[in-house]
């Protein structure tokens, strides 16, 4: 059978023909995927989320939206590829949040301080209630604020606030703990 049959059996609702247009694609989706992220431990998780959205989509969207395909491997191709760039956007937003916590005016960071200034990081996250370190460490895991509000039965409007203050709270406390390291010498 070839690729169309297979997706033609999928957009009509039969799964298990998804588990085919798997076996004979996997290969070359799985290597689009490792170009973009530099990473086999992604670029395959990145493949079995695409394959499992699939999975998921329903039968009726399928119908009305992806029966007329005509290029199956395109439209797969391009579904990796857009997992592929959203995984990379993602790594540097958590990057340029990272940043923006521990060097507000600043964009860049030096690497012979940057792990001992992440501990610092922490010990200062650890300073947050619960709540707060929670919904931190899910953003800097990379969730999106949709998924977060989801996990705790939130608006993602409130999500973003909480996260907003939150960050804002790190920045001060970054900056009260900054200052006393600077005028900790002087204080003797």
């Amino acid at each position: 059978m070839s690729l169309n049959d297979f997706w033609y059996l999928y957009t009509s609702g039969q799964n298990h023909a998804l588990g085919d247009l798997y076996k004979s694609t996997h290969q070359k989706l799985f290597f689009i995927a490792f170009k973009y992220t530099k990473n086999e431990a992604v670029a395959f998780d990145l493949l079995h989320d695409t394959f499992d959205y699939l999975l998921h989509v329903p039968i009726k969207q399928r119908e009305e939206h992806w029966s007329d395909i005509q290029s199956i491997e395109g439209f797969l191709v391009t579904l990796i590829k857009c997992k592929a760039l959203d995984y990379g956007k993602i790594q540097q937003n958590r990057i340029r949040i990272q940043q923006e916590i521990i060097y507000p005016q600043t964009k860049h960071v030096e690497n012979s301080d940057f792990e001992e200034e992440l501990q610092q990081l922490e010990n200062l996250i650890q300073t947050l209630s619960e709540k707060e370190q929670q919904l931190l460490r899910l953003h800097l895991a990379g969730y999106k604020n949709e998924e977060i509000a989801t996990l705790q039965n939130q608006s993602e409007k409130s999500i973003r606030n909480r996260l907003s203050e939150s960050r804002t709270k790190l920045r001060l406390l970054w900056k009260k703990n900054y200052l006393l390291l600077i005028l900790l010498p002087w204080i003797h």
